[in-house]
């Protein structure tokens, strides 16, 4: 099973735990738990986003050859 697939099947279970649950606290626990999974996709994109031009960004690598030399 994917990365993207377990996160699907989780977001999916939140949502139907939270739509069966009749206790109020027990429901928003498992709306924040959503909302939670949501925000680190968001943030774990970002972070690759970031590492992916740091890498290959030719700045960084004339930066490190001066450095180095």
């Amino acid at each position: 099973m994917s990365h993207l697939a377990k996160e699907e099947w989780l977001e999916s279970q939140l949502l139907a735990l939270a739509s069966e649950s009749k206790d109020y606290k027990q429901k928003a626990l498992l709306v924040a738990a959503k909302a939670l999974l949501a925000e680190q996709q968001v943030r774990l994109q970002q972070a690759q986003g970031q590492l992916d031009g740091e890498l290959w960004s030719p700045s960084q690598w004339a930066d490190e050859d001066r450095t180095n030399n």
